[in-house]
């Protein structure tokens, strides 16, 4: 990322700031109309990570998920979500579904002509110390990897709070099977006191979604 575009990132932290829920339009959102999938994770009788204090990873993400599907959607994007409310995307009738689950997801997103997508979700550790957002990626993938890395850096110059940086994984389904550019953003640590204190409050969740949607745009700016 060049000099220019961090220190419009710093500016738009302080547009932010003062002024919840300002968009930021790329070039290349103004040409045409274009798809993006957002998949909030697990859902339903699956709550993911459950943090110190009792929140759930599901219901976190979702409400990041939203943030970020209201400022690419006024920016111009068409936008999809994997679910949008409390459940799975398993049939009512299964034997496993956190495996149906996580193939109808991979499914959505494949027979969709989307441009990228975002998967979402919080992480948890042994040790409450360990916090900061990170972004992940198919390793086989340029375009995904640089996606991840442009959404990680806008969330490191917004948010102040992570000295991550993005990195490619393997034997997570949905990006080793997603034939589509895109990543997982692990939004933060719900083991960690003070990031869970920060997840909860919505302010933050619409400052993290927006960090999200200028990556998104940065790299799309790019390509």
């Amino acid at each position: 990322m060049t000099i220019k575009k961090l220190f419009n990132i710093i500016i738009l932290s302080v547009l932010f700031i003062t002024s919840v829920g300002a968009v930021v339009v790329s070039r290349s959102i103004t040409k045409t109309s274009k798809l993006i999938y957002i998949d909030p994770g697990h859902g339903g009788s699956d709550g993911g990570a459950v943090g110190i204090d009792g929140i759930m990873e599901k219901d976190i993400v979702l409400a990041v998920g939203k943030n970020l599907k209201r400022f690419l959607e006024q920016a111009g994007y068409e936008v999809m979500m994997t679910r949008n409310g409390d459940y799975d995307l398993a049939p009512d009738i299964s034997e496993n579904r956190k495996r149906e689950d996580i193939y109808k997801r991979v499914d959505l997103i494949n027979s969709s002509d989307c441009l990228l997508y975002v998967s979402i979700h919080a992480n948890k550790f042994s040790s409450p110390r360990i916090y900061g957002a990170q972004v992940f990626y198919k390793s086989s993938s340029i375009k995904s990897m640089e996606l991840a890395e442009s959404i990680q850096e806008t969330i490191k110059s917004l948010l102040q709070n992570t000295k991550r940086f993005a990195k490619s994984i393997n034997d997570k389904f949905l990006i080793d099977n997603a034939n589509k550019t895109g990543c997982l953003v692990e939004i933060g640590f719900l083991s960690n006191p003070e990031e869970v204190r920060m997840l909860r409050d919505d302010y933050y969740q619409e400052k993290l979604a927006y960090a999200i949607y200028l990556g998104i745009a940065y790299y799309l700016d790019k390509n």
